[in-house]
């Protein structure tokens, strides 16, 4: 049994994945409903929590596109720079990450914010689409495997059994902050 229950408790998780060249909202919602209902805070790219916060979302993706097609690359890179920003800090103020990858999107801010969470040591639920098979082999030399899901419902599943206390979440791995600290 986990010796402190109900971990995730007054948390804080981000919501990583592929937005580019994907629709991303529809597993962020799913997510964020389970989260939410064990009592985390959710930060989600789509709804940044941030004091004059940039639009992330697919009209914005599609707003850089067409910048980037009619060669407006000044206002491309400001507008990606402020993203990033913010996604970054949403990283670094985040307790644990809960990551959607689908190998076959491209996707360079995704894989940044779980290489800075990795280097942190923030847990992180990687759940892959076409599952763990699927798994590009860098990150099988970056995250354990046991900690990369084959689907969206396995990764929740795994944060309701360390919610509850059925199951122990890593604290030799991961850098967990102790419960007065959350």
């Amino acid at each position: 049994m986990n010796p402190n229950p109900n971990y995730l408790f007054k948390t804080r998780a981000y919501l990583v994945g592929a937005m580019s060249c994907a629709d991303g909202s529809s597993w962020r919602s799913k997510v964020e409903q389970s989260l939410k209902e064990m009592g985390v805070i959710v930060l989600n790219p789509y709804n940044h929590p941030f004091v004059n916060s940039c639009q992330e979302d697919n009209d914005a993706t599609n707003k850089l596109k067409k910048m980037i097609a009619l060669n407006q690359y000044d206002e491309a890179s400001a507008m990606t720079r402020k993203i990033r920003t913010e996604d970054l800090r949403c990283v670094d103020i985040s307790d644990f990450i809960f990551c959607y990858l689908n190998p076959k999107v491209p996707t360079c801010g995704s894989y940044e914010e779980l290489f800075e969470s990795n280097r942190s040591k923030k847990p992180i639920f990687l759940s892959i689409d076409g599952g763990k098979k699927e798994t590009p082999l860098w990150l099988f030399g970056t995250i354990p495997h046991k900690y990369i899901y084959d689907n969206v419902d396995d990764a929740i599943e795994m944060l309701k059994k360390i919610d509850n206390g059925t199951v122990a979440i890593d604290s030799e791995r991961w850098r967990l902050l102790r419960k007065e600290f959350r």
